[in-house]
């Protein structure tokens, strides 16, 4: 059972792949949404009344990138754990245990949130509907942080 146990987490390349793979297709469809709005920017000229647009297209483009950071990372990380590779994964980014990866990746979702609703803020006009949104956010985020200080918690008992 040991040798097959052994052999099947090499089915994670598959998952590690596919992570390297939507991270290049995120950041490209992130680059081509920069280079349109510098094109529309540039073309269009700026009115008072197009900085609100540009500020929605500047933070949901910000999205896109840190999503495809989030994938880079998980895709780092499950390398790390399962794939020992290591070598591959920069000094800084220490990640011993599956623990620490569930860790950096809620605390980038919190981000990828808050900048996603910062986006609809920008594009609310009126009405109470934008109140449900950020409620639902921070209901996430609140169960993020509760998971994550009951498992620090738990990581300290002896």
């Amino acid at each position: 059972m040991k040798p097959i146990l052994r052999v099947s987490r090499y089915l994670l390349v598959v998952t590690v792949v596919g992570c390297i793979v939507m991270f290049g297709v995120v950041t490209i469809y992130a680059a081509v949404a920069v280079g349109s709005t510098v094109l529309k920017i540039g073309l269009g000229g700026l009115a008072p009344t197009d900085i609100a647009s540009v500020t929605v297209s500047a933070f949901k483009i910000l999205d896109l990138f840190l999503l495809g950071t989030i994938l880079y990372i998980v895709a780092l990380g499950l390398a790390a754990l399962f794939l020992d590779s290591e070598a591959a994964v920069p000094r800084w980014f220490k990640i011993r245990e599956l623990q620490d990866l569930k860790i950096i990746v809620s605390q980038s979702v919190v981000v990828v949130m808050l900048v996603a609703f910062l986006g609809d803020l920008l594009e609310w006009e009126q009405g109470t509907d934008i109140a449900f949104v950020g409620g639902g956010v921070a209901a996430v985020i609140a169960a993020i942080a509760f998971t994550l200080r009951s498992s620090r918690a738990e990581d300290r008992r002896p």
